[in-house]
């Protein structure tokens, strides 16, 4: 036999097993498919044929993934209000706003409302905000445009996110602000900013007539004065500290920590520390705060909640660090919370009142009318699942306090008493009260 046949036998052998292995190959990934198939829930495989009728026959346009959204959507309907489906997008959206990664000029409505729940320290309104013209939590949006000569009227959370919507090509916007909710109010005041990229803070200390926060920049996060650009500073004098956590997210434990050394620099005898519409965050954030308000706790890893999971399993939420007496020593720790205080804002109460920071005749329930004034009362515990295609959040344990208390569904309420009395129900016109006479009337029975 010539080389030249023999190669071309040896050539024809190696393509027959190339086909071979090929064949092979496809028969198990059909195999493996038709009893994965076969081995799927009856929904699923009706989901399955629904959507191969859809896309054969039916008359109208319908793309596969708004059709699978759909389904999705569906089945959130059967969870609480506090678990979701996140796709990749919209899961990479809220890593960011847990990391304080913002856009826009960073201003927060309630929701569905013109009034003004806060504005981001670090945005570029915070920063438009100066003596004369400063934006305060429960003032009003009362109007918004390109120009001051053209603002549109703001009356509530619907034509404001309309109106900012469209003005969201526009390089700056005029937004007009006033203590009514009234277009012509003597007080309205206008301030131009424009959106950008920013890195949100989310701890305010004052203390003596000036205020501090952490300013992040392209050379990282700086403890700086801010006094020119909130009005809190007015408020909080004399011996009184302030520290108010907006959200357990972002710097959120970085900021905490220089609050406490500025704490100890200002030798305040007595610290409020502001949870009002703190709504929570992440649990690691939450145990870094609490490493730096346990007064009597005995090590640096004492429990600050634990979680009580389906199958009847617990995980222990420890302190990372004992720092109280080191930065807060004697000094009288006070609470301020809401109807919008929950979840992390909670634990952090409770584990400040097992460890005898604070009792309940120490904590400030601000409330609305003849409501009975109490905190939200959110006592589980969430966690998120991911995947390549997103995220799924839910549900999965009840929080306990570490002496054994769960608040969920009722919250820490104006009954709740122990031997120095009961939490302190003071009067707001609104939850947006932090900065205004709720706030001062707390400082004043401090100093009292």
């Amino acid at each position: 036999m010539s080389k030249e046949r023999a190669g071309r036998r040896g050539a024809l052998r190696k393509a027959v097993f190339a086909l071979a292995v090929l064949l092979l190959a496809a028969a198990l990934f059909f195999a493996g498919f038709f009893v994965r198939t076969a081995t799927l829930p009856q929904g699923a495989k009706t989901l399955l044929w629904m959507w191969s009728e859809v896309d054969a026959h039916y008359f109208y346009d319908v793309e596969e993934k708004d059709f699978w959204n759909a389904a999705i959507g569906g089945a959130e309907g059967l969870f609480d209000e506090y678990s979701e489906y996140y796709t990749a997008e919209e899961y990479g959206a809220v890593q960011d706003s847990y990391a304080g990664l913002q856009n826009g000029v960073g201003l927060n409505l309630f929701s569905a409302s013109n009034l003004v729940l806060r504005v981001a320290i670090g945005s570029p309104l915070f920063f438009a905000c100066e003596e004369g013209k400063t934006v305060e939590e429960g003032m009003y949006l009362t109007g918004a445009g390109a120009a001051e000569d053209s603002l549109q009227t703001i009356e509530d959370g619907s034509s404001a996110a309309e109106v900012l919507a469209s003005l969201s090509e526009q390089e700056r916007v005029v937004l007009r602000f006033s203590a009514q909710n009234d277009a012509r109010a003597a007080d309205s005041f206008t301030l131009s900013v424009s959106a950008e990229e920013y890195t949100e803070s989310y701890v305010l200390y004052a203390c003596g007539g000036r205020a501090f926060a952490c300013i992040h920049g392209a050379d990282g996060a700086r403890w700086e004065d801010v006094s020119g650009h909130v009005t809190l500073d007015e408020a909080v004098t004399g011996d009184t500290a302030y520290i108010r956590i907006v959200r357990f997210a972002g710097d959120a434990a970085e900021a905490f920590a220089y609050a406490a050394r500025q704490f100890k620099e200002d030798g305040a005898s007595a610290l409020l520390l502001d949870l009002r519409n703190n709504g929570g965050g992440r649990m690691d954030i939450l145990q870094s705060v609490a490493s730096y308000l346990l007064r009597d706790a005995d090590s640096s890893a004492e429990i600050v909640q634990t979680a009580r999971f389906k199958d009847g399993t617990e995980q222990e939420y420890r302190a990372r660090g004992n720092y109280f007496a080191e930065y807060f020593g004697d000094a009288a720790v006070y609470a301020a919370a809401n109807g919008n205080s929950a979840s992390a804002s909670e634990a952090l109460l409770g584990a400040m009142y097992s460890y005898g920071t604070l009792s309940y005749a120490d904590v400030y329930l601000t409330k609305l009318g003849d409501a009975a004034a109490r905190t939200y009362g959110k006592g589980i515990m969430q966690t998120t699942y991911t995947s390549g295609n997103g995220a799924l959040k839910l549900t999965t344990a009840q929080i306990y306090w570490p002496n054994g208390t769960c608040i969920h569904g009722r919250g820490v309420t104006e009954e709740d008493a122990d031997e120095s009395g009961c939490p302190h129900a003071v009067s707001a016109s609104s939850n947006a009260d932090a900065g205004n006479a709720a706030l001062s009337a707390i400082l004043a029975s401090i100093a009292a």
